[in-house]
């Protein structure tokens, strides 16, 4: 099915147009060739806001027999709920928030996220992000900006919280400091090494408190002798799978956020064996 953002550019010129009067306030004033297409983008940003939320009507019926300024309106009116949205979801995560002392953790969550809901505009820059989002999340962005960016990102913050909620805030430091001493400086997701850490001590057999020993790091090498990088990650799905339907009530969304991490984990086993978790 065609979108609008396939279609003829004159099309869309009034809207934009239209968007550019309300810009300048109505005046005569010239605008850069850079902002005309800044203005254009955000046009198009709202109108594909409009096609996602009602994709499964592509059928002839569906969206698109709506004219430009239509869709345009209608696909703005989504963002500015969104942007409401997401600052009511962003206030929740934020009463229960904890950073493990990790300074871009905490930056960008209580400075970094409260900057961007000041600053968003949904009406002239929809498209802008304004965020570094310097603290990665487990799964990266797809490929989304502005407020659908922000949306990504919440969410995952969110499934991360509540998975290193599960355990005791001064336990999880211990983890991090014992994978890196200085981790509370660095730039890399938290809940990965987390993850490591619970998965590793379930194929060990190890308490989450307990050193890992040589006994513990031998019986790991024994799981992993003869297994493809294929099967440790297929075995490794199911391992998370039954720790989330035990500690987490089979939180399916939880479970599939997990699981991103576990191919990167599977890959590291696989070329590492038992040294990739001799820092436990």
């Amino acid at each position: 099915m065609e979108t609008w953002t396939e279609k003829r550019m004159e099309e869309l010129l009034p809207v934009a147009a239209e968007l550019l009067k309300r810009y300048t306030g109505g005046a005569s004033t010239s605008v850069t060739y850079e902002k005309a297409q800044e203005l254009m983008e955000a046009v198009l940003y709202c109108i594909r806001e409009y096609e996602q939320e009602y994709r499964s009507d592509y059928a002839p019926a569906g969206p698109y027999r709506l004219s430009a300024e239509e869709s345009y309106r209608k696909g703005f009116e989504l963002v500015v709920r969104k942007v409401k949205k997401m600052r009511a979801f962003y206030n929740r995560i934020s009463e229960r928030f904890c950073s493990y002392g990790c300074r871009n953790y905490e930056d960008v969550m209580q400075k970094g996220m409260p900057e961007f809901f000041r600053r968003y505009d949904p009406r002239f820059a929809p498209q802008k992000t304004i965020l570094t989002l310097d603290y990665p999340t487990l799964l990266p962005l797809k490929g989304a900006a502005g407020i659908d960016a922000v949306e990504q990102y919440l969410s995952g913050i969110s499934l991360e919280q509540r998975f290193l909620a599960a355990f005791e805030e001064q336990e999880v430091c211990r983890i991090l400091s014992a994978f890196d001493w200085n981790y509370r400086e660095q730039f890399y997701n938290l809940c990965a090494v987390m993850l490591q850490n619970v998965i590793g001590c379930v194929l060990m057999a190890k308490p989450l408190r307990e050193p890992a020993s040589p006994e513990h790091l031998e019986r790991l090498e024994q799981w992993q002798s003869g297994r493809s990088r294929e099967n440790i990650q297929e075995e490794l799905c199911a391992l998370l799978k039954r720790l989330v339907e035990e500690r987490f009530q089979g939180n399916e969304l939880l479970y599939e956020y997990l699981c991103g991490g576990i191919p990167d984990l599977a890959a590291r086993m696989k070329a590492s064996g038992k040294t990739a978790f001799s820092w436990m």
